[in-house]
């Protein structure tokens, strides 16, 4: 069978970008490699984080195949240890995350639309949030789509209840989709666009953790597992493989997976699941790595033999010659972009076409700067667009500056979010572009290289560049934005029968205009009239502040900005996600939020706050009139808490400040002296002291992921129960993701718990929320996930929060 990569709608979708990142000699060797086989490997798990980086390393740099990482969903479920994003806009970033990843262990990225929803124990939990059929076709598309000869599931499809529900989902999707992939009556809407594909052989990649510790997985059978080194050295690269999938994992830095770099021989194991076994200790015996298609083998291997390293220039005509066999036989091959990467590289040919703007609007003119480098050994011509053309001296840098007019260019979006998600699944209408990690909305200059017999044509993307006298060069994204955007505060507004300011962020792209803003709802809700606004300058922000007032009880409504100008309308928010590590993302989506009156007893506290991670409850607490003050640990003095009542102990605070252990007598002393501390949920991998707790209290790992898991009110007298807001059970009604997690295991007898839940199936527990006297004051540890509730406005969490606070009123 002649098995072509059909990747047309990657490279479509991503046109070349320019990187101010040399390609040495060694490097454009090992990506001619890579274009000998043909052969497509595919690793698959449940989340950014899931993939063995060195497994996937150890494919594209050993092997030299294809390796490609499908992900069932984005990772939006999870936590955040470096910022507050949740939801959509932490999926964006992991999403970028794994991008990254990638272009260090050179594999490639793919997704289902399945939305990570947070923590599920079993693969039936999973698939009643998810559509199984609707994920599972998914699968089968990216196998048909990328052709695989060799599936790998990173978990075991019988570990049922044994580890994430998500995990065991991806395995069993795997066994399953491996034989529904290759059968023609299994989703045959799909073959309008691909067809059917049949893998060789499925493997499950095993390791110590399935089998409890290392000892046991030491003293283990192994007769049935294949082995691979994945230690490999690469004399080429200067670095060995388990270096690579280091640096590759460390991309991961919202997860907090920065690691050393690994040396040394390695070994990994792999388990077959399904398809013919192989005959010796290699996953690809009896499988031809080659191209069936001759002339083009034929070609590669020649371009791969004579590469001259001292001057990688002389394989341009080899490379011209492969470019037009793809071009002629199958323009679909992703080796076609493979080929043309080679050739800039080669040729030491550079361009890019840059702006110093973020964001610009449709009908804007933004300045914008061509360049190209030259430092082939010949004179090349070089079109614009199918327009201008320039004739570039060889080793000769030509700049040009030039206007552009943004004109019937889309607003950019990640294609995912442009519709509300259904059923956690995010809505895809284009049945080609699913799986797809992301498809470029840049704004892209069309330059077209004449190497005589060859025309070469490049998309290339505008950017926006900066230089920063620290950093140096930074390129980013340049996206196109709507002419007004309007940003509140915040997510969520909790009323408590009287009226409350709301403050929006107004920011023009439209340079010198006018627009009238205005805040609606619904007839439950008085509002201040509208106002108009005068800006000067594109890219100037103004805030203004609305009076917004409940007129009915316990009621919840939606809160729309509306802007209005030159006779056009816009409802939109602008979300940016924005760090050092990743490509800065965007996400344009309705200016709306929750506002919601509620019957709220507040508790007269003063509260200092110790930020853990992903932690947005001081600004929660707040929103609602609570003082709260966020202490620096790091300039860290006794007196700062004297003249506070409460002090909150952040999620994972003790996880990510190793100045806790050091200031801890401190905290002991606050609350033995009459202060209450109120201690979120801490993981118990990872602690950077074992003293959490002025008495004994030992972490586990257990957790509710059901949200609507009864939980049972222990001792119902208790004025966490009652005061100053009276809780009942529907106080535990609409909250989201989960209960909480990472309960108390044991405690000193001074604790009470005062909850008692657990999911469908298993036992009661009871670590859930604890509260014990200490000295004069009270010390509370819970694992309830109050960092999802009160950013989401769950009213109970509120109510129950608000009780728990007001334990601190024993220092009046």
């Amino acid at each position: 069978m002649v098995k072509f990569l059909f990747g047309i709608a990657l490279f479509l979708c991503t046109p070349f970008s320019a990187q101010s990142v040399a390609n040495s000699s060694s490097e454009v060797y090992d990506d001619l490699l890579r274009l000998q086989n043909n052969t497509t490997v595919m690793y698959l798990a449940a989340h950014p984080d899931d993939e063995n980086t060195k497994i996937i390393s150890w494919l594209t740099h050993e092997k030299h195949v294809d390796a490609v990482y499908l992900s069932l969903n984005r990772g939006g479920g999870g936590q955040n240890l470096i910022g507050t994003e949740k939801g959509a806009l932490l999926g964006l970033l992991r999403t970028q995350e794994l991008l990254e990843a990638r272009k260090v262990d050179q594999g490639r990225q793919w997704f289902t639309r399945a939305m990570d929803f947070g923590f599920s124990k079993t693969a039936n939990e999973t698939f009643g949030f998810w559509d199984k059929q609707k994920v599972l076709s998914d699968v089968v598309w990216a196998i048909r789509k990328n052709r695989p000869e060799i599936i790998i599931t990173r978990f075991d499809p019988n570990s049922n209840g044994q580890t994430h529900g998500h995990h065991t989902a991806s395995a069993i999707l795997a066994m399953e989709a491996f034989d529904l992939a290759g059968d023609k009556n299994a989703f045959p809407e799909q073959l309008k666009y691909v067809k059917i594909w049949q893998p060789k052989r499925l493997f499950f990649n095993t390791s110590w953790w399935f089998y409890g510790s290392k000892e046991n997985f030491d003293k283990a059978d192994k007769k049935d597992l294949i082995s691979i080194n994945v230690g490999n050295y690469y004399p080429l690269l200067g670095i060995s493989n388990n270096e690579i999938s280091s640096k590759s994992r460390s991309k991961h830095a919202c997860q907090g997976f920065g690691m050393a770099l690994e040396r040394g021989n390695d070994l990994e194991y792999l388990k077959l699941l399904k398809g013919d076994p192989p005959k010796t200790n290699d996953i690809f015996d009896g499988i031809n790595l080659k191209s069936e298609y001759k002339p083009l083998q034929n070609q590669i291997d020649k371009t791969v033999a004579d590469y001259n390293f001292k001057n990688p220039e002389l394989s341009l005509n080899n490379l011209l010659q492969l470019y037009d066999l793809l071009q002629k036989d199958n323009p679909k091959d992703l080796k076609l972009e493979a080929v043309k990467d080679l050739i800039l590289k080669s040729q030491g040919i550079y361009f890019e076409w840059t702006t110093k703007n973020t964001f610009g609007t449709l009908n804007e003119e933004i300045p914008t700067i061509i360049e190209i480098a030259n430092r082939s050994g010949k004179n090349l011509k070089f079109s614009f667009d199918d327009a201008s053309t320039k004739e570039i001296s060889a080793g000769e840098d030509f700049k040009e500056n030039q206007k552009y007019k943004i004109t019937n260019e889309k607003i950019s979006n990640p294609y995912y979010l442009k519709k509300l998600p259904k059923d956690n699944l995010y809505v895809v209408e284009n049945q080609e572009d699913i799986g797809l990690p992301e498809i470029s909305t840049a704004i892209n200059k069309k330059i077209t290289i004449d190497f005589g017999s060859t025309k070469i044509d490049f998309n290339v993307p505008l950017q926006q560049k900066t230089t920063n006298p620290s950093i140096g060069e930074r390129y980013e994204p340049f996206y196109t934005v709507p002419a007004f955007v309007a940003n509140f505060e915040q997510e969520n507004y909790i009323f408590n029968a009287k009226a409350k300011e709301i403050t929006i962020e107004l920011q023009n792209f439209s340079g010198n205009s006018k627009a009238k803003v205005s805040l609606k709802s619904d007839k439950d809700w008085k509002i201040s009239p509208s106002q108009n606004v005068n800006f000067k300058e594109i890219g100037e922000k103004k805030k203004l502040i609305f009076t917004v007032e409940p007129l009915s009880k316990n009621t919840t409504s939606n809160l729309e900005a509306v802007v209005e100008s030159n006779g056009k309308t816009y409802n939109q928010s602008l979300n940016v996600v924005d760090y050092p590590h990743i490509k800065r993302q965007i996400w344009i989506k309705n200016a709306q939020v929750k506002i919601q009156n509620l019957d709220l007893k507040i508790p007269d506290v003063k509260i200092a706050y110790i930020k853990g991670s992903g932690d947005e409850i001081p600004s929660s607490l707040r929103a609602i009139g609570l003082p709260v003050k966020e202490l620096d640990i790091k300039t860290w003095n006794p007196s700062l808490l004297k003249n506070y009542d409460v002090l909150i102990l952040g999620i994972r605070s003790y996880n990510v400040n190793s100045e806790m252990a050091v200031i801890n007598k401190d905290i002991w002393k606050f609350v033995e002296n009459g202060g209450l501390i109120v201690n979120q949920y801490q993981t118990n991998r990872g602690l950077l002291t074992d003293e959490i707790a002025p008495l004994q209290l030992k972490l586990g790992g257990n957790r509710i992921s059901e949200e609507d898991a009864k939980l049972k009110m222990l001792v119902s007298n208790h004025p966490v129960f009652n005061t100053p807001n009276k809780i009942s059970e529907q106080d535990f009604d609409n909250w989201i993701q989960e209960r909480g997690l990472y309960f108390a295991d044991s405690w000193d007898k001074k604790f009470v718990p005062l909850l008692e839940g657990n999911d469908a199936g298993e036992s009661p527990k009871q670590g859930i929320l604890l509260v014990a006297k200490y000295g004069k004051g009270t010390y509370v540890y819970t694992g309830l996930s109050f960092f999802r509730e009160l950013p989401a406005g769950v009213p109970g969490a509120y109510k129950l929060f608000m009780n728990i606070l007001a334990l601190g009123n024993t220092k009046k």
